[in-house]
């Protein structure tokens, strides 16, 4: 077998890349892994080749952008079945605003596995969970090879795609698993990090929750699979808060929601709406896209609450942040990729100690620190569309720029790296399927949002200086609002105590009519009555029959 890789859009994202397959017979397989922005497999494949089968790791645009003007040759499209679940909602919603050429073609090459799949005679692939998205996966691909030096027993060689990952789970999704029931020769390693991301995430319930415990009205803008993630944490939030808030979902979300068949507690989808009212209350949260404040649901709900200096508008980002322009309400955005720490990515290059790694979605700078990061394995960095070699003749290849004595050097850590693994032949695979919420494991801070939340607040902005972190007087438009809401009660009991005393007041006694005039009119009280000169009092007129 020979196994080759091609980066398909080395200028664009750099996810995307092609793989072949060739067998001693000539047989040759070309599996595409995600079908990212510039992906055009007429440039790619030669006029003898065909494409035997798209691996799409998770259903983000950057990711599927090119798919539907890529399939061919009747070639499947692997994925997760909640990829697939997503797609068919996706795809359709995403042509609105962006050209993806005939989505039908693609949605009909659908076909979710879960098990090891069969591409040529001797060559699998299966997916299994990776985190980042719900639903998201990566696949290993195994293949048999007789001449296999490392393992002439069994000749089997396996390669493992994380796609982009994390290692935390994901909305219950499972993140991508350390350690595998065999060996991974060779991994292809989505290198996108963000070191911040669980201070942001916390930053952000935090903010969020401050608002709507202090009765606004607050809107998140996010993309539709990170609001399906926010809406499922915030739910187990307030239920271990035990002060549960209404949670509404609107739009796509609304709509991915349902097909992922959650249901958490307070979480309300609303994938339609007429009237912003109807989706916003005061002390709820309603979760909207796009992340940017310009279109959609996002847009009609911003004009909503604009004006009103009580309300908070949150953007989760996934790249640059829009800033909504003419509002009295508080803003505020946190930039929250989904993806590993920097630190993460080096460990699990540890902990999985493959032969080979070949470095994805990154380029420039980046590309060049990871090729230069890992020194127990062969790290392939490469910077262009050429065709590079990973297996052959029953080896795995050594860069062609890498030295005898280097590759020697490299090889002994590699040894030793392995003697450090546990072996654990017993690890299961896991799939893409929803466990139960894990709130820590997903990198909440539990700890401080209880000691936050979970005794009554008064002023949560108090001694705050809102100017600090860009939001836009929290503390000043909160003490309006309840001053607005103090001054409101107080005329209301005056009105109260007015109308009681009136009542109490009331009484019913005899006059006697001392003057007809036209002008003046004096009435003689034939009873005492609690009034006094001056007073102005309401008379009711009975009149009495005649004798005559």
């Amino acid at each position: 077998m020979r196994v080759t890789y091609q980066h398909a859009n080395i200028n664009s994202g750099n996810e995307s890349t092609l793989l072949r397959f060739t067998a001693a017979d000539g047989t040759r397989a070309c599996i595409l892994v995600d079908a990212g922005d510039g992906v055009n497999l007429d440039t790619l494949l030669a006029d003898d080749e065909y494409l035997t089968a798209i691996l799409l790791t998770h259903p983000h645009i950057d990711h599927y952008r090119t798919l539907a003007t890529n399939v061919r040759h009747s070639a499947p499209i692997y994925t997760a079945d909640t990829t697939a679940a997503i797609l068919e909602q996706a795809l359709p919603e995403a042509t609105q605003d962006n050209d993806l050429g005939d989505v039908s073609t693609a949605l009909d090459a659908l076909e979710p596995i879960n098990e090891w799949t069969s591409i040529l005679n001797g060559l699998e692939v299966r997916p299994i969970a990776a985190g980042h998205t719900p639903g998201g996966a990566g696949f290993l691909i195994r293949f048999h090879d007789e001449t296999a030096t490392d393992d002439p027993l069994h000749g089997e060689q396996h390669i493992l795609i994380s796609g982009d990952f994390t290692t935390r789970p994901c909305a219950g999704f499972p993140g991508l698993a350390t350690s595998y029931p065999f060996d991974i020769d060779c991994l292809l390693l989505n290198v996108a990090s963000n070191d911040s991301y669980t201070t942001s995430l916390n930053e952000s319930l935090q903010l969020t929750l401050e608002h709507a415990y202090a009765g606004s009205r607050v809107v998140v803008a996010a993309s539709s699979l990170t609001g399906v993630h926010y809406a499922t944490l915030l739910g187990h939030c307030t239920e271990v808060l035990e002060r549960e808030v209404p949670i509404t979902l609107v739009g796509q979300a609304a709509k991915l929601y349902d097909s992922l068949e959650y249901d958490v507690s307070g979480v309300e989808p609303t994938a339609v709406f007429d009237r912003p009212n109807e989706v916003l209350a005061d002390g709820g949260i309603t979760i909207a896209g796009p992340e940017t404040p310009t279109t959609g649901s996002t847009q009609r709900l911003l004009q909503a609450i604009g004006d009103d200096p009580a309300a908070a508008f949150v953007q989760l980002t996934m790249e640059d942040e829009v800033d909504p322009s003419d509002t009295r309400c508080t803003t505020q955005a946190f930039p929250l990729p989904n993806h590993p720490s920097s630190e993460t990515i080096s460990n699990i290059v540890h902990d999985i100690a493959p032969k080979e790694v070949v470095i994805k979605h990154a380029n420039g700078s980046t590309l060049k620190e990871f090729q230069r990061r890992f020194d127990h394995c062969f790290t392939w960095g490469t910077n262009d569309t050429g065709v590079h070699c990973l297996y052959e003749n029953g080896e795995w290849q050594v860069p062609d720029w890498i030295t005898d004595s280097t590759a020697s050097r490299i090889q002994s850590r590699q040894w030793d790296v392995l003697q450090e693994q546990p072996l654990e032949t017993d690890v299961s695979l896991p799939r893409c399927r929803q466990r139960s919420v894990d709130l820590e494991a997903e990198g909440v801070d539990l700890d401080a949002l209880e000691e936050t939340f979970s005794r009554p607040i008064e002023d949560p902005y108090a001694g705050s200086d809102p100017g600090n972190d860009g939001s836009k007087a929290v503390a000043r438009d909160t003490d309006d609002r309840q001053t607005d809401r103090s001054f409101e009660a107080d005329v209301l009991a005056r009105l109260e105590a007015i109308e009681t005393t009136l009542e109490q007041s009331e009484e019913t006694v005899s006059a006697r009519v001392l003057s007809d005039g036209a002008d003046t009119q004096v009435l003689e009280l034939l009873e005492q009555a609690n009034v006094e000169a001056g007073d102005v009092v309401d008379v009711t007129i009975k009149t009495e029959p005649s004798d005559d």
